[in-house]
């Protein structure tokens, strides 16, 4: 499977599965998938079953997918990821996300900006990859 964006080329492995998130809702795709084109909307796509290394989660703004001869081709228009951050930017793109969500962060620049939406969904793919913030870690060691 590859995952490309106008920007770069952000993943290209073998996986097990893939759950997209469709105009229609999410779909999944395994081995031997029928061929067919799609639409994506604004979802988190997820890769599970990468040989080497743990399952990936990306929020896809929109794009297009196509499956063909156990091959899925993945064309975003935006994705954001925890992929290849270290842990410290990790961090501050989950609090930012947290805040947004819960309607605590103003927007500085524009640049900075995400919707509610957006920020609801990185929270989200952050569950799913298990990532939580440092101050949670610490709740959870002392039982609070």
């Amino acid at each position: 499977m590859v995952l490309l964006t106008p920007k770069a080329s952000l993943l290209d492995c073998r996986a097990g599965s893939l759950v997209l998130p469709g105009n229609d809702g999410y779909f999944g795709v395994l081995r031997n998938h029928c061929p067919m084109l799609g639409t994506l909307s604004r979802g988190i796509m997820q890769v599970r079953e990468i040989p080497g290394r743990s399952d990936a989660f990306f929020v896809v703004e929109g794009g297009f997918v196509r499956v063909a001869e156990n091959h899925v081709t993945v064309l975003a228009y935006e994705v954001t990821t925890f992929e290849e951050k270290d842990e410290k930017a990790t961090e501050k793109m989950l609090y930012h996300a947290r805040s947004v969500a819960a309607g605590q962060a103003y927007i500085r620049s524009q640049q900075d900006a995400i919707d509610v939406d957006k920020a609801r969904l990185i929270v989200h793919m952050a569950e799913l990859a298990g990532i939580q913030l440092a101050v949670e870690k610490d709740e959870q060691f002392l039982g609070s």
